[in-house]
């Protein structure tokens, strides 16, 4: 009975303790500024832990302010980071929008640093209007002068990279191999990308009996290389026009060598400048193709110039209710437009109400351009293993996901043990 009565008091002081602990730090967070991240790029636990004076919350319902990050690719090779602060409630007159660049080796501690002072500049107006004002002290170091840098590169960009991958057990192993080597050069009238790829995949099968015994092996081979190199002018802040070769290698499509010079067009409703936030993009390509096959393809050729051109339309929007991606693709050959493919993508992430998210993403193609497919018959191992490209009427993938969120809107505390 004494033990019990130990215990029971223990238990009291800690549900007492708990619940001081708990009233106190609701007090303090009650006058302190509601902050709602859409960001796929940040260290949160960073951010908590080195800029305590605002409230990090679940729930952009509760927010009185949204911080939106979008990012692009720079032409030396890193990243813009684009935060955009949204003004909710009886801050809603209340925008701002902040920009930093990252050089293309920048490691991810230099990068949460710089995103965290953005972050603490750009709230710094918000912070002003609460009980935190006395916290903000302003600084200024002087005036410096601009300086030009001298780039010995003139803005070249390259990149060598390889990765290998080895797995397996006795009935099966897998050997993956893959290298990339690019060069860029991006400034703000023309675009140069030159790009390098190979891949080779092995995978091996053995099927034994009870006495371990060999009964079955199949053996399965993929490889391919590419090249592709494209040329791209701006024209305007609405326009922008290019010239594309390729010329790629693949066991899989049944392809030796394929040559592909492409000259295309763009039209982007919005400002390219608002790239990050909004698109809407038209394009279309027209090129000659000459294509060398391994085998005898299903039209009886081994080689071939053809002539196809494309269309498509793509849209992109981000805003406090989510965001949105979606495109239409449409190609043909000239010799004959009954040879064409068509295919669409869609991908959305939607905040329904309070907690509740809805995610969709998906892609459906219909080719009917599958020009290169061999004329023999594919074997059980060519179906199972995937060795070739098979002919069919439609490909598609698709994904969908809600989440939910209830309880307490605050998303502050930090605690990494056994994480």
């Amino acid at each position: 009975m004494k033990k019990l009565i130990v215990v029971a008091l223990v238990s009291f002081y800690c549900a007492v303790s708990f619940a001081q602990e708990s009233d106190t730090a609701i007090v303090s967070r009650e006058n302190a500024l509601n902050v709602y991240f859409d960001c796929d790029y940040c260290d949160m636990t960073y951010f908590r832990q080195n800029f305590t004076i605002i409230n990090y919350v679940r729930d952009r319902k509760v927010a009185q302010v949204q911080i939106i990050v979008t990012t692009m690719e720079t032409g030396g090779g890193g990243i813009e980071f684009m935060f955009q602060f949204v003004g909710l409630g009886r801050f809603e007159n209340l925008t701002d929008t902040l920009k930093f660049d990252t050089r293309a080796d920048a490691t991810s501690d230099e990068i949460r640093i710089k995103q965290l002072d953005i972050l603490k500049k750009g709230l710094v107006p918000f912070v002003l209007k609460t009980p935190f004002a006395d916290k903000v002290m302003i600084s200024y170091e002087g005036e410096n002068e601009k300086v030009e840098e001298s780039d010995p590169w003139n803005n070249w960009v390259f990149s060598l990279s390889a990765e290998g991958f080895l797995n397996g057990q006795q009935s099966y192993n897998s050997i993956d191999m893959w290298g990339n080597v690019s060069a860029s050069r991006i400034t703000e009238q023309i675009k140069y990308e030159t790009e390098l790829d190979y891949d080779y995949s092995e995978d091996k099968y053995r099927l034994y009996d009870d006495n371990d015994s060999l009964i079955y092996s199949a053996n399965s081979y993929r490889r391919s290389s590419s090249f592709e190199h494209r040329t791209i002018w701006s024209l305007g802040d609405h326009w922008g026009a290019g010239v594309s070769f390729d010329a790629y290698q693949s066991t899989y499509s049944n392809m030796d060598l394929g040559m592909y010079l492409t000259p295309a067009i763009e039209y982007n409703v919005f400002k390219y400048s608002e790239a990050s936030q909004k698109q809407l993009r038209f394009g279309y390509q027209i090129g000659p193709k000459y294509n060398n096959y391994t085998d005898t393809t299903i039209y009886n050729k081994t080689e071939e110039f053809l002539v196809s051109q494309s269309v498509e339309v793509n849209f992109k929007y981000i805003t406090g209710w989510g965001s949105i991606r979606t495109g239409i693709y449409w190609s043909n050959y000239l010799h004959d437009f009954n040879m064409y493919r068509i295919s669409t993508s869609v991908g959305a992430q939607i905040r329904l109400f309070k907690g509740l998210s809805f995610r969709v993403r998906g892609r459906l193609s219909m080719p009917r351009n599958q020009i290169g497919l061999v004329k023999t018959e594919s074997t059980p191992e060519d179906v199972l293993l995937r060795q070739r490209e098979l002919k069919t009427q439609y490909s598609f993938y698709a994904s969908v996901g809600l989440s939910y969120t209830f309880g307490s809107i605050y998303n502050n505390v930090v605690n990494p043990r056994l994480d």
